[in-house]
């Protein structure tokens, strides 16, 4: 595999040339994130990258294309709303789905209209549920 092709938030995977997208998980409990990655590897579809702040996932985005941000809301620096601003910045147009997730929703803000939400805790088939519904739209 090329160089170009770990950079790109699509791959192909096995001789079936499935397209494999890539998720970046942004959350500060290293045990949840290591369920998160551990989960999304099960599906042969997903590749996961585990970021434990905004300013390393930040640090990730320019080497990855994720198709799809999962974020913490409570992070360490910038919070996941903060990172969130700073994701649509660097994308330039190109609206990829960030799903937030928290036991403490923000209700108040007007950068929620373009994010899904998902209240912890919560159950893993959901979230893989929720993961799937946003990014076959």
């Amino acid at each position: 595999m090329t160089n170009l092709q770990h950079m790109t938030n699509l791959q192909y995977v096995g001789s079936e040339r499935s397209l494999v997208k890539s998720i970046l998980i942004v959350e500060d409990d290293p045990i949840l994130g290591d369920i998160l990655l551990e989960v999304l590897h099960s599906e042969e579809i997903y590749q996961g990258f585990l970021a434990p702040s905004g300013e390393m996932a930040l640090s990730i985005v320019d080497t990855i294309s994720p198709a799809l941000f999962l974020l913490d809301y409570r992070l360490p620096g910038m919070d996941g709303l903060e990172l969130a601003a700073q994701l649509r910045r660097r994308e330039a147009g190109e609206l990829k789905p960030i799903l937030l997730m928290s036991s403490s929703l923000p209700c108040e803000s007007s950068l929620l209209e373009d994010i899904r939400t998902l209240q912890k805790p919560f159950d893993l088939e959901k979230l893989m549920q929720l993961i799937e519904e946003l990014l076959a739209s």
